[in-house]
């Protein structure tokens, strides 16, 4: 597997991931994932960009109900 194929395996995931595991969405999340990785992230999101330990496209954290997730202790 090539590096472009691994970070858009790995960006995949992380979307599976975070929309709360959903069953059959595979083909969705590779496109997303392959439209981050070759596109880039937009300029303006915040906390997106690219980790510079792997190169890999890193999204900010939310929980799977699509909101940001917030520590125990916030309301």
């Amino acid at each position: 597997m090539d590096d472009k194929e691994e970070r858009i395996r790995r960006r995949a995931h992380a979307i599976w991931e975070s929309e709360g595991r959903p069953f059959g969405e595979e083909e969705r999340h590779w496109e997303q994932a392959r439209r981050e990785i070759e596109e880039g992230p937009p300029s303006d999101a915040p906390g997106s960009g690219e980790d510079e330990d792997t190169g890999t496209i890193v999204a900010p954290a939310t929980a799977p109900h699509g909101k940001a997730h917030r520590g125990a202790d916030e309301s």
